[in-house]
Order: C-alpha cells, then structure tokens, then sequence
C-alpha cells in the first residue's frame, strides 16, 4: 500500500514542479501584454454601450480613460485590472465632469455627457460633490459601517436616476463575462505553455512512473523531498509570498540525471524526441500539467497526509505483532513429552 502511495506522490511532485514552470510562464505572458486588462476593457467598452454609448470606438474610449485614471490604474500607462461597481460610477461622472485628473478625448467626454444626461444626471460635478458629501455624513454617523457600503449607501441617496439603476443591473453580470473570458484565454495560454515546456524537456510521465515502480532508491529520493518540501511549506505559510514554497531545481537535476528529461542544449534531444514511444507519455504528461500547480499541489499535500497516517498505523501494528510474538514465547506452558512408537505395555496379560 504505501509504495502504490509512493508512486503517486513521486509523480504528483513531478507534475507539480512542471506545473510551476507552466503557472509562470502563463503569468508572465498574460502579464506582460496586459490580457487582464485588455478583457476588462472590453467588457467595460461592452456595458457603456448598454448605458447609452452608440459607437464602439467611442465606448472603448471611454473605458480606457477609466481604466487608466490614476484613482485606480496601479501603474502609470497601463490598464488597471480591477474596478468596483462604485468606482465605476463615479469615475465616469468625474471624467464628465471636466474637472478629473484623468484624460479623455473631447468627442468621447460629450459623447459621455450625452449619455448621463440622457440617463438622469444633468449635472455630473455637482452630483459627484453630494456624493462625497454624503458618505462623509454616513462616515461620521456610522463609523462602522464598511466603506463599500457607505459609498454605495451614497451613490443611492444622492444619484438614484436610471444611470446608476443601469449600472447596478448590468455591472455584476459584466465581470463575470469578463472573469470567464479570462479564464478560457489563461486556459489556451496554459496548454501552449505545457506543450512547449513538455516538448522542450520531453517529459515522459508514464517513463517517469516506470522509474518510480523499480526503481526504490529513486522513488524514495523523490518521495523523501517532496515530504520535506511540504513540510517546510506549511511552516513558512504565514510567511511566504506565494502559495507554493517548493525549489524545482533539486528535482529538475534528479530527473536529468536519471536521464528522464532531456533539454534543448543536449545532443541527444533530437535524436530522442523522434522515438514514438515517448508520445503518448508526453501527450498526456501534457494534459495533466495543464490542470495546473494549485489543483497538484492540492493532491500532494492530501497525499502527504495521507501516507503520513498509513505510517503511523503500520508503526503502531507492526509493533503490536511483535510484543504479541514475545508475550506468547515467555507465557505459554510446555506442551507435552513427544512419544516415539506406540504406547502401552504389549507384553502385558488380562
């Protein structure tokens, strides 16, 4: 039971580690072009004109000033990644307003205009004012009250036109469509990523449980690390900046060395990247690394624990067979005399 149990944690480790490298290059690329907030902006750009915006370059327009202004844009230049539904609201009042310290175009700021007028908000300056004016009321009367909800307590109190009904029905169903659009391209990145990362290290996952089946004093290597791994990853959870605490290079070297990934830089790669043997093992290395480095670091940690409790119970009954063993050969009476032939006296007469 536990080398069945060994196998599978030697090969979720391995999995995991991959995983790492393919959660950082996805993070990295989506980071790096700006996917989040490209997808935002789209959906932002999709929700003006539910508000009233007729043209898409317009809208987009728009949404950019948003997402740029610096209330909420993390870094000058790029698009923020995040807006609340009363940021939103009032962001596009204060871009109307023609006092913002944000920038947008004067044929985008009328066509703003424009829509909140048409939307019940004749006065976008003056109505942002009653708004800040009210929550510093509701701040002083109820100091308790989380600051969320006193702005949205506010925007009601002071702004209940058709303008902020609109948003309130469309803003939440808006990020959800952006939240899963997301998703979907993250989930694209993250299977060319793993298939770049398998193809480039030709990964073999069913060579790599072969190995660990045989091989004892490599699954233990594995097993052994990944136990440690976890454990220092559960006393550094407070600390730690990342949800994973494991350093891949130990493992990375250990299967080098035991020739079960080969990189680019080998003179062997070519060579044995053209053996069909290894496909199958690398197409599905390739789809179980796609799950992703939460979902198998997860698995490893229950897999931990498991074999953690497994351990202890065939400790505690291994030791009871061997204190039964020794109080049954100190305890227990003689057995009676072997007799050799036949018993009685033959020569005895009635």
């Amino acid at each position: 039971m536990l080398k069945t149990l060994d196998i599978l944690i030697g090969a979720t480790t391995v999995l995991l580690i991959f995983s790492m490298a393919v959660t950082v290059i996805t993070q990295a690329f989506t980071s790096f072009f700006d996917k989040r907030g490209k997808h935002l902006l789209a959906g932002l750009s999709g929700l003006l004109q539910q508000l009233g915006i007729s043209s898409r370059d317009t809208a987009e327009k728009i949404a950019q000033a948003v997402l740029k202004h610096p209330a909420i844009a993390t870094i000058e230049g790029k698009l923020a990644t995040v807006v609340h539904r009363a940021e939103f609201t009032k962001l596009l009042m204060d871009l109307a307003s023609g006092q913002s310290v944000g920038t947008i175009e004067n044929d985008a700021k009328t066509a703003l205009q424009e829509m909140l007028k048409k939307n019940g908000v004749d006065n976008p300056d003056e109505t942002l004012s009653n708004i800040r004016t009210m929550a510093l009321s509701l701040e002083s009367a109820h100091p308790d009250i989380a600051a969320h909800v006193r702005e949205d307590a506010a925007i009601l109190e002071e702004c209940a036109t058709d303008y902020v009904a609109k948003v309130h029905s469309w803003f939440d169903q808006t990020m959800d469509r952006v939240s899963q659009a997301f998703a979907k391209h993250a989930q694209r990145v993250t299977v060319v990523a793993a298939f770049l990362v398998v193809l480039g290290t030709q990964l073999d996952i069913l060579a790599v449980v072969d190995r660990l089946s045989i091989d004892d004093k490599f699954r233990d290597a594995v097993v052994s690390d990944a136990a440690k791994s976890m454990n220092d990853s559960a006393k550094k959870a407070s600390e730690a900046t990342s949800s994973y605490n494991i350093d891949p290079h130990s493992y990375y070297n250990l299967l080098n060395s035991a020739g079960l990934v080969t990189l680019p830089v080998s003179d062997q790669w070519l060579e044995q990247i053209k053996d069909p043997r290894k496909y199958p093992g690398m197409i599905l290395a390739m789809c179980l690394i796609s799950l992703g480095a939460p979902f198998w670091y997860n698995i490893l940690k229950d897999l931990i624990g498991l074999r953690s409790t497994l351990a202890q119970k065939d400790d505690v009954q291994r030791s009871q067979r061997q204190l039964g063993q020794t109080a049954g050969g100190s305890d227990s009476a003689p057995g009676p005399p072997l007799t050799l032939g036949e018993r009685g006296d033959l020569t005895a007469t009635g």
